[in-house]
Order: structure tokens, then sequence, then C-alpha cells
């Protein structure tokens, strides 16, 4: 059994602001509230679902006060949660089939509402996220439903990011969505902040690209110029979303690595394919950043040599037995993604933008690696450090902070802890000394982890010092938190 089973456990109970026992010292200049999005049930029905990312959604929130940590945690109740809660039925999702006439309604047009990958506010709105067209609005405070987040357009997309890019210099949100049909398209929108001010949150088109194939894209990059879609060769034909069979989603796509991978630039202004070049193919989840430099586009991301780390992330992927609780609360063998396998090698890529005949250059930073994430204030700009879970070490998930130019690297490692996505918060320019309130270097702050202690089965919030990664700060959850995704911490959110 692997040591991490309980980071596959479900979790039932529900707390609101409940107050956490501290060790160490938190800044007092820490205020707001993290929001971390990702599975809390597992089973439905008396079944299991398929993979990791199938899991029903759970919101858990930190909140910061004067060095103290309350939490709280709610379901995110959809109406796919209602169904498989009241009505034991199971949804096509990512990898898990709820039946071939689910999955054909998914497909046309009636998708999961399942968010459980990540959060964001866009346009004043607070939204979870998965890779469905459907966004859930919730209350920041209760963690409650609201509704879904309804656009003004009437853009035709199957599959969407969960991993918007905010551009704060332009006052914009950008994201990207993929359609299906005779004619297969890449879309690149942006969503203003001044037509959300005014009520209305529509997605305005940048550009609409033809694809034969559409390949499973996860995440992107952006620059003050450009975004970049990195299209791995895990692709698909998308008749096979309406032929019978078992499987979700993810099921109908392919690794052909005889495609390359491409990377595809736009200019955000006038929606131009000024870069189209493929290369040694390789997959990836997540990009880290992207900046532009002496007329190349720099573009750093987690890549694996191919698409074998979705099938690694399957429930039954250890093979190994893991406690799993079903619908009558009793434990029950089961197998778990194998987080082993998640060693991605954060990788730099430079692509010429005017000379098409010079080779896009390819370099190594650091090895093992996941859920890389980079100051608020480095989005898009040439940056100096990156933060990531670290998974080189068998037995045990660290944090792990990357000075991105050298590969030069400092750990932090707890025996027997599985950490999760790091997220920084910058301290205040005004409290940084020398500032004179310019932004302040962007390791000045703290970095915040969920990790779970595999010996006692329970689960923690760790504050890690930015300049020094050294531990400050722990607060102990009284219980398990399920491995989740993504999160982010929303400073304004002090209730």
């Amino acid at each position: 059994m692997p040591a991490y089973s309980s980071g596959f456990r479900s979790l039932d109970a529900e707390h609101d602001d409940l107050a956490l026992d501290v060790t160490g010292e938190i800044p007092s200049w820490l205020s707001g509230s993290l929001v971390r999005n990702g599975p809390g049930k597992f089973e439905v029905g008396g079944q299991r679902v398929e993979h990791w990312f199938d899991g029903l959604a759970m919101l858990h929130k930190f909140r910061f006060d004067a060095g103290s940590v309350s939490y709280s945690n709610r379901f995110l109740r959809t109406e796919t949660y209602r169904r498989a809660v009241e009505e034991g039925e199971i949804s096509s999702q990512f990898a898990t089939s709820g039946g071939y006439l689910d999955q054909l309604k998914s497909f046309l047009g009636d998708p999961t509402d399942n968010a459980n990958v990540n959060v964001a506010r866009v346009g004043g709105e607070y939204v979870a996220l998965t890779e469905t067209l459907r966004r859930v609005r919730f209350d920041p405070e209760s963690l409650a439903v609201q509704d879904h987040l309804d656009y003004a357009d009437d853009l035709t997309v199957h599959h969407v990011t969960a991993h918007l890019q905010r551009d704060d210099r332009r006052g914009e949100t950008v994201g990207y969505a993929t359609q299906f049909g005779r004619t297969n398209r890449y879309h690149v929108y942006r969503v203003s902040d001044e037509q959300s001010a005014a009520g209305k949150i529509e997605r305005v088109p940048v550009v609409s690209l033809d694809v034969d194939r559409p390949a499973y894209l996860h995440s992107f990059a952006l620059t003050p110029r450009y975004a970049v879609l990195v299209e791995p060769p895990f692709v698909t034909n998308p008749m096979r979303f309406l032929l019978p069979g078992e499987g979700g989603f993810i099921d109908n796509f392919r690794w052909r690595p005889e495609r390359g991978t491409r990377f595809l630039a736009v200019e955000r202004e006038t929606g131009d394919l000024v870069v189209e070049r493929r290369v040694t193919p390789f997959f990836f989840f997540h990009t880290v950043n992207a900046f532009e430099s002496e007329g190349d586009i720099v573009v750093d991301l987690v890549a694996y040599e191919d698409a074998e780390i979705v099938s690694n992330l399957f429930m039954g992927a250890v093979g190994e037995e893991v406690e799993s609780v079903d619908e009558r609360g009793e434990r029950a063998p089961d197998s778990g993604p194998d987080l082993n396998a998640a060693d991605g090698e954060l990788t730099r890529f430079r692509i010429p933008v005017a000379d098409d005949s010079e080779s896009v250059r390819r370099r190594s930073v650091y090895t093992g690696t996941e859920l890389p994430r980079v100051a608020p204030q480095a989005r898009t700009k040439r940056y100096r450090y990156a933060y990531g879970q670290a998974t080189a070490r068998e037995g045990q998930t660290g944090l792990v902070k990357v000075t991105v130019e050298t590969g030069e690297a400092t750990e932090w490692w707890a025996d027997d802890h599985y950490a999760g996505e790091p997220i920084f918060v910058p301290k205040p320019a005004e409290d940084v000394e020398g500032t004179e309130g310019a932004d302040a270097p962007e390791d000045r702050g703290v970095v915040l982890a969920p990790a779970l202690d595999a010996e006692r089965g329970q689960s923690l919030l760790v504050v890690l010092d930015g300049e020094r990664f050294e531990e400050l700060a722990r607060a102990e959850v009284p219980h398990h938190i399920p491995f989740g995704f993504h999160g982010e911490f929303f400073p304004e959110v002090e209730r």
C-alpha cells in the first residue's frame, strides 16, 4: 500500500471557519485567503471514478488574519454533484464514462459542471474551473455555489483551459478553447476588465486557427505581445466522440509522435499567426512562464517524453491496494495513481520569431517537478524564480525554488510528507525595505503549499519564506485533505 493512500480517500466532513493550530510564526502582513480546488469524493453510487481528475469538486479556503489561520471547505454543489449524491449517477468526465448517451450529450453541449481543477477571478466573479465550458460561480466567503458563469457571446467550444492567463498591464484575462466539428478550431480570446465592469462578460476573439487533428491542450503561454499554444502530438479525430464505447473524454486521444510538438504563436493585437514551428515530440500539462527576449519568444514548461503520465494518474495505476471508502463508509481495496511517475522536466524553449530557418533551442533547467508557479509580478516578464512541487525523491514529494537561468535549486522536504502546488504571495512593496513603493523582488514574500503527513494521515498548510525557502510555520488540519490541483491567493477575501 503506498504511503500516500489517504490522499486518494474521500473526505465527507465540511467545516466553516475552523481555527487551526499554528506551529511557528506566520508573518503579520499576510492577509487574505488561499482558495484551493480539487476532488473531494471519489465514489458515486458504489462506483469509484476511473481517474484522479474525476473526483467530485471540493473547495478549501485558508484564511489569514494577523498571524492566525482558519480553514473552511465545501463541496461544489453543482448539477453533477446532485446527480452523484442524490441519484447515484456518475457523469462522463475526463476519463470516467457515464454511459454512451451521457457521453453524447456532453459532446453536444451539456457537459459536466464538476469544476474541480482551478479557481480564478474573472470580471469580478469568483469561478471554479474545469476543462468544459461550464464555469461555476461561487461565493468566496461561504464557498457556496451561486450559478454558472454565462458569457454574452455565442462562441461555440467543447474543450477549454482551466488555466486562464491574467495580464494586469492590459487589464484583461486571456484564454483559449477547442471547437470540434467538421472543421476543428483553436480559439484564443480575451475578456477585458472594462467589459466586465459594465456587467457583460464577453469573450472577444483574438484568433481562430483551423486544425486537422486537435490535440489535448491543458495550458498555454502568454507574453506581452503573443499568445502561445503548445500542441503535443496527443490528438483525436472528433468522430470518436460520437461512437459507442467505454471510457471518458481523454480515451479518445492517441499519441502520434511522428507529428512532433508544435508551437503556435499569435499576435494578441492583430490575431496574426507569427510562429508555427515543430520540434521533437514531448507532452506537458503546465507552462511556467513566458517572455520576449532579443526577438525570440521564451517559453518555460514542465515536459514529459510522452503522454504516459496521463495513464499513470488513473486510479488503478499503482497496482497495489489502496484504502478507499465506498458509499456505505466501508473500507474497500483499490489502486491509486502513481505519484512517483510525475517526474517532469522544467524545460526552456527559445523560439525565433523573425527567422524561421533558425532552430528552436531547448534547455533542461531542472528535473523532477510539477505544478509550477511564479510570483504574480513576474508573469509575462523575464524572471528569476519558479516554484514547484519537487518529485525527484521516491516515497515523498517536496517543494522547490528554481533559479531558471542557472538551474540552481533550493528544496524543502519533510519525511513522509507529500506536498502539493506552491503558491507565492508577495509581500506588499511598501513593507519591503529599499523598494520605495516599487515592485518588491520576486522572492520577497511567502510560499503557501498543502501537504499530507502520510504517517498521521492528516494534512497541513506549510508557510515558507520565499527568499530563504525555509519553513516559517505550519497550520495543522484535523483531517486529511484529498490531493488536489490548483488554487489562488485572494488578498481581498478577508472573511
